[in-house]
């Protein structure tokens, strides 16, 4: 449970980081994920990076070390969420969306999405992609570790 609410945090930063560099909007289009979507993502992040089953423990206690498999764990977690790509970053308003539910409304100019923007930063030329990732979800989570958590029950 602790990891699918970390996860969906992570994602939810994810997106929250892209749009926040866009112009055009398009989270109408987002469709808000369940906690299966974020089991399911787990899973093909993990297997896909062979992210050992110590790490995997650590993620749901919400744990996120400073190293590589954990760095691009992130990184492919928020993509299958939709909420960051290589080149553009962390999608800001659809990590808003996502962590107000499906049925919550989303105010983009709210203290939540400026938090979420705060940790939503542009990628530095000497960072990769993986980096960057984790970089964002870390500060996302120490801001927002309460509303992450409610936006997976």
């Amino acid at each position: 449970m602790k990891t699918i609410i970390v996860i969906v945090f992570l994602v939810t930063l994810a997106t929250v980081w892209g749009h926040h560099h866009h112009e055009h909007h398009d989270d109408d289009d987002y469709v808000v994920k369940t906690r299966e979507d974020l089991f399911k993502y787990r899973d093909e992040c993990s297997n896909k990076l062979n992210v050992p089953a110590d790490l995997l423990e650590k993620y749901k206690k919400w744990q996120y070390p400073d190293d590589e498999v954990t760095k691009c764990y992130m990184k492919c977690m928020f993509e299958h969420f939709g909420f960051f790509n290589e080149k553009q970053g962390f999608d800001v308003h659809k990590i808003h969306k996502q962590l107000m539910g499906a049925h919550g409304t989303v105010d983009h100019s709210d203290e939540t999405h400026e938090k979420i923007a705060k940790c939503a930063d542009k990628k530095p030329e000497d960072t990769d992609p993986c980096a960057w990732a984790y970089r964002g979800g870390v500060c996302f989570i120490n801001s927002n570790l309460q509303l992450v958590k409610s936006s997976v029950n």
